[in-house]
């Protein structure tokens, strides 16, 4: 069972990161058209084991076949942003798929308690090694190099990416896939999760309902999480992009 901080689970993050070091030594006398090619194939392969669900997930429920939450979103387009010549989806997939997959991935409490020899298990772990691995190691080979000037777009790209998911669970609940909607990202709020930090620093970000003869208070979804994506993320990309300060400064180019 992949139990939060048991002896399962720093086997599970050590294993995470001996797979992108193997692959970034393995990989790295290679010709750049080799490496390229290989980390989109694993972009390929991310969609390969997202579909394969429906053959070998005994458990699995049909809105899960969608591409849910932000690592869902982002193992949507990575194949896409990693064809594109426009370096800015490079950047996202750095400061933003990378990083928000590496949460997951460090704190994987959305599979907390499932056996680890189990395929939703081992599909979240290669899944999500594939999203933190890609841009890391398109970055140590020196075929991107990161834009500190892009980290205010990176707040709409999350943005477009809540907004996804917001969408999507609305839409769920409406063609009667779920019975209530699901609270990806945090979207909705009061949950028990670390998107209680999100609330704390937007109470004035909230309304009140009556529900059962109670009122009850409520963040408001989607628009609560604003000032919490600043404050928390804000610093952590700046921090992110500090290595490549000196390179911008000297006119460096990304790929």
């Amino acid at each position: 069972m992949l139990d939060m901080f048991s002896l399962v689970y720093f086997v599970w993050v050590l294993s995470a990161i001996l797979l992108i070091t193997g692959l970034y030594f393995a990989m790295r006398n290679k010709s750049a058209t080799v490496r390229y090619w290989f980390l989109f194939g694993l972009t390929v392969f991310a969609w390969v084991i997202h579909f394969a669900r429906y053959w070998l997930d005994p458990d699995l429920l049909m809105h899960n076949m969608f591409f849910v939450d932000l690592c869902g979103f982002s193992t949507l387009v990575y194949p896409f942003f990693f064809l594109s010549k426009n370096p800015l989806y490079k950047d996202y997939m750095y400061f933003v798929g990378g990083l928000f997959a590496a949460h997951s991935l460090f704190y994987p409490n959305d599979i907390e308690g499932d056996p680890i020899l189990y395929y939703n298990t081992i599909r979240f772990f290669f899944a999500h090694s594939i999203l933190v691995g890609v841009p890391v190691l398109l970055v140590l080979w020196k075929m991107h190099v990161p834009n500190w000037r892009n980290i205010p777009k990176m707040v709409i790209f999350v943005l477009v990416g809540a907004l996804y998911s917001f969408s999507i669970s609305s839409f769920f609940y409406e063609v009667g896939l779920t019975t209530r909607h699901m609270n990806y990202m945090g979207l909705w709020g009061n949950t028990d999760s670390v998107y209680r930090l999100f609330e704390r620093v937007a109470p004035f970000m909230r309304y009140t309902v009556v529900e059962y003869g109670v009122e009850v208070s409520k963040p408001i979804p989607y628009f609560y999480m604003i000032p919490g994506l600043l404050l928390f993320y804000t610093p952590v990309w700046i921090l992110m992009s500090m290595p490549f300060w000196e390179r911008w400064r000297k006119g460096g180019s990304q790929s």
